[in-house]
């Protein structure tokens, strides 16, 4: 039921650019990769909404990042405070699109590669100006405008765990690799061509979720898309680049006008990725006949899907919306580190540190993993006596749609959940809103976490299947809320 209020929505959109200065090295593998070259831009892009001057408010900012540290989400915040001292910062929410080919905010990552680079301490001061600067404009720029949203279809995320009838890493062609456990039958990118080959582990969601903006004149003045699908169809380049959404921007503003803004958002997408594992000749044939790279042809998927569902949305659009935003920090809990992952995890750490690199990317390689043992073993001490972590989620409500963050790699099946129990008539879910400093942020299913392999195991989760249903439970508690407010309320 829709509400009647009687504040118009406000809508105000800016964008900055963060591309770093060069050389820097680049977020997102276990190597040091040292970018020489940018490829094409990184940017933040803000999008303000209010329900008039005085009522409820959120601020979506989508970054062309890999993931969004606590540390730096904090001090974005602060900035925010300061320079927009009547926006509350809670009601900012940030999300990366996951890029593997952007830097680093966060020290220490990797070993120091080569002189004059931009360190991660420099990128991260930029990163938190532009933004501050983003969402500043984009609040001041509010003006009565329309939305509109709509659901359509772009192929662009796949399952990336492959599943065999036999334990993968039991087999004598593999080499267990220190710090990325691989004990089960499922493999992240294994191969589909193997006799052992059984199924893609899970499902995947080729569903986009988008919401439209105009202004009072009735031109398109930007675009919201949310799809199933990490940025990183070229995440082991060396150079600096915002990976597939550069392409999708391309397309959208050749067909729309370059003032158009387009804010991406990864939905539930942990065990998602753009590679598809099954008939990659058959994907390559066409890409061939179609003169277009595999980056260019997404772009391509997703400017169509904006195109397809524009004039649906536009028939429905809305200039008065009811607008609500729930901020909450909620317990989740651990995945515990049992005594058997400890042991693995020292012996592992102890064969780290004899190992003798033989180049500047072996040592990169080890420093990744010796600090991922630390990382674990330091978990085991914590939980104990911090058996939970507490999470931030958001929930918005805007009209019959909603918004419904968290910060991790969240499994499909999790988004799933709660986009088929919310009482919202579409729900964005939005992955990667802010992370750990450290720790990995893979949220596996029961299924995935009996299937092992990386983006499954004590390193890569924090959290696993408890904690991900109860984070599922607590969204939508947040969710229903919302909508059992009485109209009145609303108006």
């Amino acid at each position: 039921m829709n509400a009647t209020v009687s504040e118009r929505l406000l809508v105000g959109w800016a964008q900055r650019d963060i591309t770093p200065r060069l050389p820097t090295v680049l977020y997102g593998q276990f190597h040091a990769r040292v970018a020489t070259e940018v490829h094409d831009p990184l940017t933040v892009t803000a999008l303000a909404l209010s329900e008039g001057e005085t009522g409820d408010c959120a601020v979506l900012v989508s970054c062309d990042q890999c993931t969004l540290a606590a540390a730096v989400r904090e001090r974005c915040h602060e900035a925010v405070r300061e320079r927009v001292p009547d926006l509350a910062p809670e009601k900012v929410v940030l999300n990366a699109t996951h890029t593997h080919t952007g830097p680093s905010t966060r020290e220490g990552g990797y070993p120091p590669q080569v002189d004059g680079e931009m360190s991660p301490a420099e990128f991260a001061d930029m990163f938190v100006e532009r933004v501050a600067e983003a969402v500043e404009e984009a609040w001041r720029m509010r003006k009565p405008a329309s939305v509109g949203w709509g659901f359509g279809h772009a192929v662009v995320g796949h399952n990336r765990r492959v599943s065999y009838f036999s334990k993968y890493g039991d087999r004598e062609d593999q080499e267990q690799p220190v710090g990325r456990a691989a004990d089960g039958v499922s493999k992240m990118y294994g191969n589909t061509d193997d006799p052992d080959f059984s199924h893609i582990e899970g499902y995947e969601d080729h569903g986009v979720d988008l919401m439209y903006t105009w202004d009072e004149e009735g031109n398109l003045t930007g675009v919201v898309v949310n799809l199933a699908c990490p940025s990183q169809e070229v995440e082991g380049a060396s150079y600096v680049s915002a990976d597939f959404w550069h392409d999708a921007r391309v397309a959208i503003r050749k067909r729309h006008g370059e003032g158009i803004f387009i804010l991406p958002q990864a939905s539930a997408a942990g065990d998602q990725s753009p590679h598809p594992l099954l008939h990659k000749a058959e994907e390559e044939r066409m890409l061939e006949l179609r003169g277009v790279s595999r980056r260019e042809e997404i772009g391509r998927r997703i400017a169509n899907a904006v195109d397809d569902i524009l004039p649906l949305a536009r028939k429905d659009a809305r200039e008065c919306l009811p607008l609500r935003h729930l901020v909450e920090e909620v317990p989740v809990a651990r995945l515990m580190i049992t005594d058997d992952d400890l042991e693995m995890v020292q012996k592992d750490l102890a064969q780290a540190e004899a190992e003798v690199p033989a180049d500047a990317r072996a040592a990169s390689i080890r420093h990744v993993r010796i600090g991922r043992c630390h990382r674990v073993m330091a978990r085991y001490e914590a939980q104990q006596e911090q058996p939970f972590m507490m999470e931030e989620v958001h929930a918005i409500r805007l009209g019959d749609i909603a918004f419904a963050t968290n910060r991790f790699e969240f499994y499909l099946d999790y988004g799933l959940r709660i986009e088929a129990r919310s009482p919202a008539q579409q729900t964005f879910v939005v992955q990667l809103t802010s992370g750990g400093e450290h720790t990995g942020t893979y949220l596996p299913t029961a299924r995935s976490l009996a299937g092992g392999s990386y983006g499954a195991g004590p390193y890569c989760n924090e959290i696993g299947p408890e904690g991900g249903q109860q984070l599922v439970e607590h969204t939508l508690r947040m969710l229903n809320e919302l909508w059992a407010e009485p109209d009145e309320e609303l108006s």
